[in-house]
């Protein structure tokens, strides 16, 4: 599989739409770049920020910015696919190094005393990342907003970044978050790619992998795009699909109409 032969049948590679590829080869375009943006400038200011959208970019674009901060300065806890709040907390509390609570609300006053502490004897940056956050309950949301609140208000002792769905954008609007949606010094919607960039993005996959271009044929790569709507975690799904199924037929080239059946058998 590679350039030489311009197929999908010789040998066996990683998949070039896989996860085990490395963030040094994450596709670059204006979402992600405004998405890096957002996330630095959170950190900077030690603000709330909210980040929602489909599935497949926003983990990744996050990760890019937090695996470049200097762990002597910062220290970075991700929580993610929790909807119990007394779970995530019990989580947040032991990435601090602190024996949890077993009551609820003493587990977040721990938590908050811990944090104050850190920022008053000068302790490491704390940026927390919560993922799926649409799925958490409102108590949970509050929590976790007050413990942003230190010195009167007037700093904070955590960076929190909320990640979620697009549904966790509409749930904020409502009366009940007016405190929360206030504190969010930043909100950032991604949507997917549009056609350039999946096309783009397909091919630089290709190019890392040691494969053609020109394996997929153009009118395929506008029904990827078209069937996708340019959200890379389905791309990256169905063009591992495709590949896969292109290998064991030991086509040396993907045409719409192949890619048209697979997307059919699903």
């Amino acid at each position: 599989m590679s350039k030489n032969n311009n197929g999908t049948g010789n040998g066996s590679i990683i998949d070039p739409f896989g996860k085990s590829t490395g963030i040094e080869q994450f596709f670059k375009h204006n979402q992600l770049e405004e998405l890096q943006a957002i996330v630095r400038a959170s950190i900077n200011h030690k603000v709330m920020a909210s980040i929602t959208g489909p599935p497949g970019v926003k983990t990744t674009g996050v990760r890019s910015v937090t695996d470049e901060l200097p762990a002597h300065k910062y220290s970075v806890v991700y929580l993610g696919q929790d909807q119990n709040g007394t779970n995530l907390l019990r989580r947040f509390a032991a990435s601090l190094g602190v024996q949890p609570k077993h009551q609820r609300p003493g587990l977040a006053m721990q938590i908050s005393q811990w944090l104050l502490d850190n920022l008053s004897g000068g302790g490491k940056e704390i940026t927390l990342i919560v993922d799926e956050a649409h799925l958490l309950e409102d108590s949970t949301l509050e929590e976790l907003r007050l413990m942003t609140n230190a010195d009167y208000d007037r700093q904070s002792p955590l960076t929190l970044i909320l990640m979620g769905q697009p549904g966790l954008r509409h749930r904020l609007r409502a009366p009940t978050f007016e405190a929360l949606r206030q504190r969010l010094r930043y909100k950032y919607c991604l949507e997917g790619l549009d056609q350039e960039e999946t096309i783009r993005y397909i091919q630089q996959r290709l190019t890392v992998a040691d494969l053609s271009q020109e394996l997929f044929a153009h009118e395929a790569l506008l029904l990827v795009f078209q069937t996708s709507e340019g959200v890379l975690r389905r791309i990256n799904n169905l063009c591992s699909l495709v590949l896969l199924k292109a290998k064991s037929k030991k086509r040396s080239t993907i045409d719409a109409a192949f890619v048209s059946e697979i997307v059919e058998q699903e």
